[in-house]
């Protein structure tokens, strides 16, 4: 018999979040697990039935179109209702089902924020997953949420001392997939969501764009992706020819949650105008900026334009460079230093031994990894990353916040089901998470919009 929901037990306490972790294994009968959205793929429906198998019990509620297309039939219910009701109606939901966990993909998706809160007030846990904080094939699993809202302690003696009996991991590609099972996925969620909406009337859409106006921008890209790792080949010749220094900022998708909700930032322009202006004011006059395009930029933004004439404002024409292809790794090597909104990026670069800047709210970022002495600062003198601590973190990382596979490939996708109904039934490690996520003082310093 699934064990209710604790009823009565405030996890808030002050306007601070007080998020519900278990500290011993249950078993599998005492659980009942409520799936929200997930991936546009099988992911989400194979780690229920992996549950259903152990003894678990498994509902599922469907927001949209595109959810019901990838999970549907019995223990399946779809909410058509008002954002605004949302709340309401999940929790009487909990209550009447016995909910013991909620899982979903995406923790910044508005019905995911709410969910957690809800999830918080009824002492219950929310369980959010993602695309890794290591890549490619790792899939980030942690109780509440990610970033900002991140349990994960930001204390480097308490991860240092967590991580002394951990493995190293293997971070070489374990699984691979065919790229256009992910595209289609996507395609098919987000055009049925456009398309078929009236089937789900009051769903809110959480993409910025049009889906239409979206995918039909990025066949520009891909036609001019050969061209794009040509030039970026032959700026690399032209700044080894030349001896001149550079310093990387890497890019993010521009809908991403990671630039809406973890940063003080409208959208990348804002960021890139801060960086812009640092630079010119602070940086050798010999130092070149390179700002590296993510791979899949949609191509509604004119990046190249935008910073052609903001260096033209400045006065760093011929100083800004753009990249469009070729592997952010190998610049990193040779790179004076890296800066980011918050992207994975930056533990990569990290890895690297290049010193990095975070300018939004990320997980690596903290005292003796990244820079923490402001960005006029970086120019003239980057803090390098402690590489005992930097080799702790991902260890503590890859054992406590991932598992590894995928959501598109059959053979990452059994091993991900497995390691996360492995996560999803047992108990939070003790003593790396905090009762309160403790990178919430970092995001109102920085005037990062939050629910709390």
């Amino acid at each position: 018999m699934a064990r209710a929901p604790l009823q009565g037990r405030s996890p808030l306490r002050g306007g601070r979040i007080m998020t519900c972790l278990h500290s011993f294994p249950r078993p599998a009968n005492a659980t009942k697990v409520l799936f929200l959205q997930g991936p546009p793929s099988g992911f989400a429906r194979a780690l229920g039935r992996e549950l259903v198998a152990r003894g678990a019990g498994v509902l599922r509620v469907n927001l949209c179109i595109g959810d019901w297309l990838f999970w549907h039939g019995p223990g399946t219910r779809s909410y058509r209702g008002s954002l605004a009701a949302w709340p309401l109606w999940l929790d009487r939901l909990i209550r009447a089902e016995g909910i013991t966990d909620i899982v979903y993909f995406g923790d910044r998706i508005p019905y995911h924020a709410a969910a957690r809160q809800v999830a918080e007030r009824l002492g219950i846990r929310a369980l959010s997953y993602e695309y890794g904080y290591l890549r490619p094939d790792w899939i980030v699993s942690e109780p509440g949420g990610q970033s900002l809202y991140s349990l994960l302690t930001c204390d480097p003696g308490r991860l240092l001392a967590a991580a002394r009996d951990l493995p190293r991991p293997d971070l070489a590609r374990r699984y691979a997939f065919p790229p256009e099972r992910e595209t289609s996925g996507d395609v098919t969620y987000h055009l049925s969501n456009y398309l078929l909406a009236l089937l789900y009337p009051r769903f809110q859409r959480d993409r910025p764009d049009n889906p239409v106006v979206e995918y039909l921008s990025y066949l520009p890209r891909h036609r001019r992706a050969a061209r794009g790792v040509a030039q970026a080949e032959a700026l690399a010749r032209r700044l080894r020819a030349r001896g001149l220094p550079y310093y990387l900022v890497a890019l993010q998708m521009q809908g991403d949650y990671q630039i809406r909700a973890n940063s003080p930032f409208r959208d990348q322009r804002q960021f890139l105008g801060q960086v812009l202006r640092s630079f010119a004011g602070s940086a050798s006059p010999e130092a070149q900026l390179v700002v590296k395009l993510h791979p899949h930029d949609n191509g509604l933004v004119p990046w190249r334009r935008f910073l052609a004439r903001s260096a033209r404002r400045l006065g760093l024409s011929g100083r800004v460079h753009v990249l469009d292809g070729g592997r952010l790794e190998d610049w990193a090597l040779r790179a004076r230093g890296l800066v980011t909104v918050n992207s994975t990026a930056g533990l990569m670069a990290l890895s690297r031994r290049c010193p990095v800047l975070v300018a939004g709210v990320a997980i690596y970022d903290m005292a003796g990894l990244t820079h923490q002495g402001g960005l006029d600062r970086f120019w003239q003198a980057p803090e390098p990353p402690d590489p005992r601590l930097l080799d702790a973190v991902i260890r503590v990382l890859a054992a406590h916040l991932h598992v590894r596979g995928d959501f598109y490939g059959e053979e990452g996708q059994r091993a991900a089901v497995t390691a996360m109904a492995d996560r999803i039934l047992g108990a939070d490690p003790a003593g790396l998470f905090d009762p309160v996520p403790p990178r919430l003082a970092r995001g109102r310093a920085l005037g990062v919009p939050m629910d709390v």
